[in-house]
C-alpha cells in the first residue's frame, strides 16, 4: 500500500475517532449528570490481530482515551480485555471495526 493510501487511512481514522470521542464525552456527561444512573459496566474480551508494539499501543490508547472504556489486559495477536461503562454489545462490534481494522490498514496496509 502506498504512502498516500496509508496517510489517507490515518486521516480517516483520526476524523472518525474524533467524532466518536466527542459522542462518548456527551454520552458520559449525560449519564453523570442524570439523577438516575443507568449504566451496565462489563468487562469484555475481544479477539485481536494487533501484534506490533506500535499497533498495540495505538489500539490500547485509543480505547482508553475514549470516555467510558479502559483497557485491562492485552495479549498481542490474541485478545484485548476492555472494561466498558455501558453498551458492551456495541463495543464488541465497534472496537474491531472502527479502531482495530483502521489501525491495521495504516500500519500494514490491509484492506
Amino acid at each position: 500500500m502506498s504512502f498516500f493510501r496509508r496517510f489517507f487511512a490515518a486521516l480517516l481514522l483520526f476524523v472518525k475517532y474524533t467524532g466518536d470521542f466527542w459522542k462518548a464525552n456527551i454520552t458520559i456527561a449525560r449519564q453523570v449528570l442524570s439523577p438516575k444512573l443507568e449504566i451496565e459496566p462489563e468487562s469484555i474480551t475481544l479477539d485481536t490481530k494487533v501484534e506490533k508494539p506500535s499497533e498495540i499501543l495505538t489500539l490500547a490508547n485509543l480505547i482508553t482515551f475514549t470516555p467510558g472504556t479502559l483497557v485491562l489486559d492485552v495479549e498481542p495477536g490474541d485478545h484485548v480485555v476492555v472494561h466498558v461503562l455501558d453498551k458492551a454489545d456495541e463495543a464488541r462490534e465497534s472496537i474491531p471495526r472502527d479502531l482495530e481494522q483502521p489501525i491495521l490498514k495504516v500500519t500494514r496496509g490491509h484492506d
